[in-house]
């Protein structure tokens, strides 16, 4: 880390809370681990941990400065409507039920409003949306602020057609994020499995917007937050099939603590997407 990042964090962490969350969004600094990653499940057949390398400092940076198969900064309604599909459901596992209209375009990017809910049995209302389009291996990352709030799962996820969700970060309030690999079976002669990671971070994360991405090619999984590799998995091929890309957010009394008594208000704010096809090498 630069160190006029480090004299800069030093002195904003003596500022009240409103003032520092406005110099970190201005600023847009990079958070770091606060510590190793924990290890939140165990390895898997189809996914094994390994430690992050320099090698893999080099691949993500190089893939940061590709261009684009698909980007957006959900600044208009109708690429917003054209691109993606917007989730309705009222689980019980959950605080929050999700409704199309909690999902607008804006000149910030794609907010995901907290409302009070009048349609659903949750007390109040969150958005999701996953793409229409299906994408394979290859590079992906979002610019997210996340909700200023405990209570909130503020996701980024990648579900296959092959019934595997890549959790690019689960981030919850203020500096939490679970990454990892999950296999969700459609039949009952199968068990649920995932293997992941707990991540602590420096930094309070809903000050400013943060990139959390994933490298995923046919051999691993390498996670990424603000640049830096952070987790990485061996899946040697267990994961085949297209995934669509989801962006979620969603009220649970296990995401960071408890919902408040008032989290209406409180969102999460995607900035921009970005996928980026292999390099052959890679393939």
């Amino acid at each position: 880390m630069p160190k006029t990042d480090i004299i800069l964090r030093m002195l904003i962490r003596t500022l009240p809370a409103a003032v520092a969350s406005t110099l970190m969004s201005s600023f847009a600094l990079a958070t770091s681990l606060s510590g190793p990653v924990t290890f939140g499940s165990p390895n898997q057949p189809f996914g094994m941990r390994r430690p992050v390398s320099a090698a893999d400092r080099a691949l993500v940076g190089d893939y940061r400065l590709m261009s684009p198969t698909f980007s957006t900064t959900f600044s208009k309604p109708g690429e917003l409507q054209s691109d993606w599909t917007a989730q309705t459901d009222d689980l019980a596992a959950l605080k929050s039920c999700r409704r199309p209209g909690n999902v607008e375009a804006s000149n910030v990017g794609a907010r995901f409003k907290t409302l009070v809910a009048i349609d659903c049995r949750a007390r109040w209302s969150t958005g999701s949306i996953f793409t229409k389009v299906q994408y394979s291996y290859g590079f992906f990352e979002a610019t997210v602020k996340i909700a200023d709030i405990k209570g909130m799962n503020n996701a980024f996820w990648l579900t296959t057609q092959d019934h595997y969700e890549i959790d690019v970060g689960e981030v919850q309030y203020p500096n939490y994020s679970h990454i990892g690999l999950q296999y969700w079976p459609t039949s009952k002669s199968e068990e649920h499995a995932g293997v992941g990671f707990g991540a602590k971070f420096t930094d309070n994360l809903s000050y400013g917007f943060h990139d959390y991405g994933v490298l995923w090619t046919p051999k691993e999984l390498i996670f990424e937050v603000d640049g830096d590799p952070v987790a990485a998995l061996v899946i040697n091929g267990a994961i085949k099939g297209p995934a669509n890309i989801w962006l979620s957010a969603a009220l649970a009394d296990w995401a960071g603590g408890g919902v408040p008594d008032h989290p209406e208000g409180h969102g999460m704010v995607v900035k921009s997407l970005r996928v980026i096809g292999l390099k052959a090498s890679d393939r």
